[in-house]
C-alpha cells in the first residue's frame, strides 16, 4: 500500500527525633479524576458494539491530561496515580494491570522504535503472545536495520534494556517469529543479514498467501509498506490489535500509559515526533494515556490539521474547551489550596507523631508559597538543615519569594556542596563523574553528600542520572548572583567549559548512540546558555547524522537559542541535513552557504558545514562545486569522506588513473568504507574493460558484505557483478547475482540497484543474441529511471540498446543514440566516458578523437580496443 494509502487507511474507518514521610498532598480531584476515567475508558470499551480499534473512525476517549506551571507538581502527581493504579489492583487481586513509563524530556524518548519497543515490554507482562507486532516489527526491523540484531539495539539504551530484561521481551519475540520460521529459535541475536532476510521473506510470502493473520485488517499492508518511521509509526494499532486478544482473567487487562513532561513535544517548531506520538494513542484506544505538561494539548482544536493526523472535536471529543466534566478530559492542575499545603507540612516532618514544624513556621511558608509544591519541598528543606545544626527554626526564618526560599537553600550547603549544587544548576542532567569534573578541586566525599541531597532526583533511564527541577535551577542561578560568594559571570562560563569537555571526552569511539545522543542535546543547551563551544560536538553531530539521527539532533532546542557562531553553524548544518534529506536541495544550499561565511574555514565546525554543503550542491546537480568543497576538506576532520566523493567525481569525469592511484592509497574507516571503496576500484575497472579485475574488486566487497551482515553493500556489489559479468556473455553469473541482489534488495529497498540489475540483463540478453529479451530489458530499465527519477538509468539503457542496434546492424540507429547519449551526458557533466565506448563499436579512431579528455587507466587505444573486442568477438 501506496504510504498515502496507508495514512489514509489508518485516518478512516475501520537518627533524629523528627522524621521526614514522603508526602503527597493528597489532590483530591486529580486523583478522582483518574479512577473515574479508568472506570469511563473500560465501560465503553466492553459495551462497544465494535471496538475502537477496528472501527478507527469512533472518536478516541482514551486521554486523560493534567496541565499547569513548572514546579506544580505534575511529575509526582503522575508517579502517584501510577502507584495507586498498581496498588489497587494487586490489592483486589489483579494481575492484569501494567503501567507504562516515559518521560518526554529524556533523549530519545520519542524516537519512534524506542517508543514501541518500551510500549511493547510492558504489555508483555501480560502474557507472551503478540503475535501481529512482534511479525511485523521483525519485517520492519530485517529490512530498516541489515546487519544490526535487534537484540543489540534492546541492550543500547537503559530505559529499553531495564523493562525489556523485566519481561523477557527477547524470548518473547523470538517464540513469536519461531512459528514461521521455526530455525530462528535462538532469540533476537540471531535477526540479522541472512537469517532477517529468511525470516521477512517467509513472513511476506505466507502473508500474500492469506496464511498469517489474514483477520488482522491492514497487517498485510503494513508488513509490504515501506520499512521507515513512517510506516512504524502505525505499528501500535498491532499492538491494540494484539491486546485485544489477550486471555481476560475476569475482566478485560488494564493498561496505563504515563507520558510526563509533554510540553517538549509541543514546543517544537516541527510536529514530527508529536504526529507519531499521536498516532500510539489514537491507533490505541483500549489504553489509558495519563499525559502531565505545563500546557494543554491542542489535538480537538481545528487549526492543528496539517501538522497532526487525528485533529478536531469529532476525534476527541472530550479533549475540547467546553467539556467539564466527562472523564478522561483535560485537567488544569492548580497550586494548592491553604489546607492542603498546611496537611502537607504538618505530614511532611512529624515528631511522636505529631507535627515537627509550629503552625506559626508553616503559615509563614504557606503564605509565601502561594500553593507552590515545589516551594513547600524547599521549606521543608530548610527546616531540617537548621534543626541539625541544634538550633530552633523561626518564623523569620522563612517566607519570601521562590528565589529567597532558593538562596536560603543555597546557604544551607556547605560551602563545597554550593559549588556543586551551581555547577548543577548549568546543566540539565549530571552525575558523580560530571560533577567532579566542573568541581575538580572537590573531594568524592562532598559529591557523594551531594547526590544525597532531596532536591536531587535520580532516574536510572540516563547515562547522566540526577537532575534538579527546571524551576530550581533557574530559581539557584537568579538567587545566586545576590550571595556574597555567588558566581561571576566567567565563573559560571569556566565550569560550563570545564563540564563541556568532560562531556566531549566521553563521547569515545566506543560510546553508544544514545550516550552520544545526551552528551550533544547537554553540550548544545551549555553551548546556547553560554555562549562556549567544543569540536566535538560538531563530530558528533556528524556521527548521528550518519546514524540517521538527523531529525532528533538539537530538536529540544528553542529556535531562538543564541550562543557561539559555532553553535549557530552547528544548528545550520543540522538544519542543511533536514531539509537535503526531505528534497529541499536549494533551501539546503542556501542555509549552509550562510552558516559557512560566518566562520573561518579552517575550524572542525566550517568543515561538518561545508562537507554537507557538498552534499546538496551534488544533489542540487552541480558536481563542479561540490567537487571544489571536497578538495578544501582534504586534510581535515572529514578526509575521509572528502576523498572517497572525490574519488567519485574523477571517476564520474572519466579520470580513471586518478581515481584508481587515490583508491589504492585511501585508508578505510571501517567495513562499510572499505566496501565502498572496492565497489569504485570496480567501477574504475569495469568502464575500462578491465572485467578481471572488476570481479575480483566485487567478488571481495561481496564477501566483505557478507562477513560484516551489511546486506545493502552487499546488494550493490552484486548488481555490479552482474553489470560485470554481462559483457562477457556470462549469462549463468548474471542470472545467478541478479537473483541474489533482488532477494537482498526485498530486504533493503534501493530501486536504483534494481535498474542497474535490468540494465545488465539488457546487456547480456544483446550479447548472446536474444534481442526480444534484450528489448523488453531495455524498456524496463528505462520505465524503472522513469519511475525514480534516476537520470543516470537512461545512460544505462542507451548503451545496452546501441549494443542491440550495432549487433543487429542498425548503425543508424545506433549513431542516433549515441547523440543522445553525448548530449545528456555532457549536461549531466558526468557518465561522459560512454561515448568514446559506444563510439569504439562503430569507428575506433573516431571515438579516440571524440572525447580526448577521458584519462582511461593504460591508454585510449587498449581500453578502446577491449571495448570493440567485446563486441566484436561475438
Amino acid at each position: 500500500m501506496a504510504r498515502v494509502n496507508l495514512r489514509a487507511a489508518f485516518m478512516s474507518g475501520m537518627e533524629s527525633t523528627v522524621a521526614a514521610q514522603q508526602v503527597f498532598t493528597n489532590r483530591t480531584n486529580e486523583v478522582t479524576a483518574f479512577g473515574r476515567s479508568l472506570e469511563a475508558l473500560h465501560r465503553r470499551l466492553d459495551e462497544a458494539p465494535i471496538s475502537p480499534v477496528v472501527d478507527r473512525a469512533q472518536g478516541r476517549r482514551n486521554v486523560l491530561t493534567f496541565y499547569g506551571v513548572g514546579g506544580i507538581g505534575k511529575t509526582t502527581l503522575s508517579h502517584e496515580l501510577e502507584r495507586r493504579f498498581l496498588a489497587d489492583a494487586q490489592a483486589e487481586g489483579h494481575d492484569d494491570a501494567v503501567s507504562v513509563r516515559v518521560d518526554v524530556a529524556e533523549e530519545g524518548a520519542t524516537d519512534i522504535e524506542t517508543l514501541l519497543l518500551r510500549l511493547r515490554a510492558g504489555l508483555g507482562q501480560l502474557g507472551d503472545r503478540w503475535p501481529a507486532f512482534d511479525l511485523a516489527l521483525a519485517s520492519y526491523w530485517a529490512r530498516a536495520h541489515p546487519g544490526e540484531a535487534l537484540q543489540e539495539f534492546l541492550d543500547a539504551s537503559p530505559a529499553v534494556r531495564r523493562v525489556s530484561r523485566n519481561v523477557g521481551l527477547s524470548e518473547q519475540m523470538a517464540a513469536s517469529i519461531s512459528q514461521v520460521v521455526p530455525s530462528e529459535v535462538g532469540g533476537l541475536a540471531g535477526l540479522a543479514h541472512r537469517a532477517a532476510l529468511g525470516t521477512y521473506r517467509a513472513i511476506r510470502d505466507r502473508v500474500r498467501e492469506g496464511r498469517l493473520l489474514a483477520d488482522c485488517e491492514l497487517f498485510a499492508e503494513l508488513v509490504e509498506a515501506d520499512a521507515d518511521y513512517e510506516t512504524l509509526s502505525f505499528f501500535p494499532y498491532l499492538l491494540a490489535w494484539d491486546l485485544e486478544r489477550q486471555p481476560r482473567r475476569g475482566r478485560r487487562p488494564r493498561v496505563c500509559v504515563f507520558l510526563d513532561t509533554f510540553e517538549i513535544l509541543g514546543g517544537r517548531p516541527d510536529r514530527t515526533a508529536e504526529r507519531f506520538v499521536q498516532r500510539c494513542v489514537y491507533l490505541m484506544p483500549n489504553v489509558l494515556y495519563v499525559l502531565t505538561g505545563r500546557n494543554r494539548i491542542d489535538w480537538a482544536d481545528g487549526h492543528t490539521s496539517g501538522e497532526l493526523d487525528f485533529t478536531g472535536p469529532e476525534r476527541w471529543p472530550q479533549l475540547h474547551f467546553n467539556n467539564d466534566s466527562a472523564e478522561p478530559r483535560q485537567h488544569l492542575v492548580g497550586y494548592l489550596s491553604d489546607s492542603d499545603a498546611d496537611s502537607y507540612l504538618r505530614e511532611a516532618l512529624t515528631r511522636g507523631g505529631e507535627p515537627a514544624m509550629p503552625a506559626a513556621v508553616r503559615e509563614r511558608i504557606i503564605s509565601g508559597g502561594g500553593g507552590l509544591p515545589l516551594y513547600l519541598d524547599l521549606s521543608v528543606s530548610h527546616f531540617v538543615e537548621l534543626l541539625a545544626r541544634g538550633g530552633q527554626p523561626s518564623v523569620q526564618d522563612f517566607g519570601g519569594s521562590f528565589t529567597a526560599v532558593a538562596a536560603r537553600s543555597i546557604r544551607d550547603l556547605s560551602p563545597e556542596e554550593r559549588h556543586l549544587v551551581r555547577t548543577a544548576a548549568l546543566i540539565d542532567r549530571v552525575d558523580a563523574d560530571l560533577l567532579r569534573a566542573g568541581q575538580p578541586a572537590l573531594p568524592d566525599g562532598s559529591v557523594a553528600r551531594f547526590l544525597r541531597r532531596p532536591f536531587l532526583t535520580h532516574d536510572d533511564a540516563h547515562e547522566l542520572p540526577y537532575s534538579l527541577h527546571l524551576a530550581l535551577r533557574s530559581a539557584i542561578k537568579e538567587a545566586d548572583r545576590g550571595l556574597a560568594d555567588g558566581w561571576s559571570h566567567r565563573d559560571r562560563q569556566e565550569v560550563a567549559a570545564r563540564l563541556l569537555r568532560r562531556l566531549g571526552e566521553r563521547v569515545g569511539p566506543t560510546a553508544s548512540r544514545a550516550a552520544t545522543a545526551q552528551a550533544l542535546e547537554s553540550g548544545l543547551r551549555l553551548a546556547a546558555d553560554h555562549g562556549i563551544f567544543d569540536d566535538w560536538m560538531a563530530l558528533a553531530t556528524q556521527r548521528l547524522v550518519m546514524a540517521g539521527q538527523w531529525m532528533e539532533v538539537g530538536a529540544g532546542l528553542s529556535d531562538t537559542a543564541t550562543g557561539a557562531p559555532e553553535f549557530a553553524a552547528v544548528r545550520a548544518a543540522i538544519r542543511g541535513v533536514q531539509l537535503r534529506r526531505t528534497g529541499r536541495a536549494q533551501a539546503a544550499v542556501d542555509a549552509l552557504t550562510d552558516a559557512a561565511a560566518a566562520l573561518p574555514p579552517t575550524s572542525v565546525t566550517a568543515q561538518l558545514v561545508r562537507l554537507h554543503l557538498a552534499h546538496a550542491l551534488r544533489n542540487h546537480g552541480d558536481y563542479t562545486g561540490a567537487a571544489a568543497i571536497y578538495r578544501d576538506l582534504l586534510g581535515g576532520e572529514f578526509d575521509g569522506a572528502a576523498s572517497y566523493w572525490l574519488c567519485d567525481y574523477d571517476y564520474l569525469g572519466g579520470r580513471f588513473a586518478t581515481a584508481l592511484a587515490t583508491l589504492r592509497e585511501r585508508r578505510s574507516r571501517d567495513a562499510a568504507d572499505e566496501g565502498e571503496r572496492l565497489r569504485l576500484i570496480g567501477h574504475v575497472w569495469r568502464v575500462n574493460a578491465r572485467f578481471a579485475e572488476a570481479t575480483a574488486a566485487y567478488r571481495e566487497a561481496i564477501e566483505l558484505a557478507r562477513g560484516h551482515g551489511l546486506a545493502a553493500a552487499e546488494a550493490k556489489a552484486l548488481a555490479n557483478l552482474a553489470q560485470t559479468a554481462c559483457w562477457s556473455g556470462e549469462t549463468a553469473t548474471v542470472t545467478e547475482a541478479a537473483a541474489h541482489a533482488r532477494a537482498l534488495l526485498d530486504l533493503v529497498p534501493n530501486p536504483v540497484e534494481l535498474v542497474k540489475i535490468r540494465s545488465a540483463e539488457a546487456v547480456v540478453a544483446a550479447v548472446t543474441g536474444d534481442q526480444d529479451a534484450a528489448r523488453q530489458a531495455v524498456e524496463d530499465t528505462r520505465r524503472l529511471a522513469d519511475s525514480i527519477g534516476y537520470r543516470g538509468g537512461h545512460n544505462l539503457a542507451d548503451v545496452a540498446e546501441i549494443l542491440l542496434r550495432v549487433r543487429a546492424g542498425d548503425r543508424e540507429g545506433a549513431h542516433r543514440l549515441r547523440s543522445d547519449l553525448d548530449a545528456r551526458t555532457r549536461t549531466s557533466g558526468g557518465n561522459t566516458y560512454w561515448v568514446p565506448v559506444v563510439s569504439s563499436w562503430l569507428a575506433g579512431a573516431e571515438a579516440v578523437a571524440h572525447h580526448p579528455d577521458i584519462e582511461w587507466v593504460d591508454g585510449p587505444a587498449a581500453a578502446l580496443g577491449r571495448w570493440a573486442g567485446a563486441v566484436g568477438s561475438r
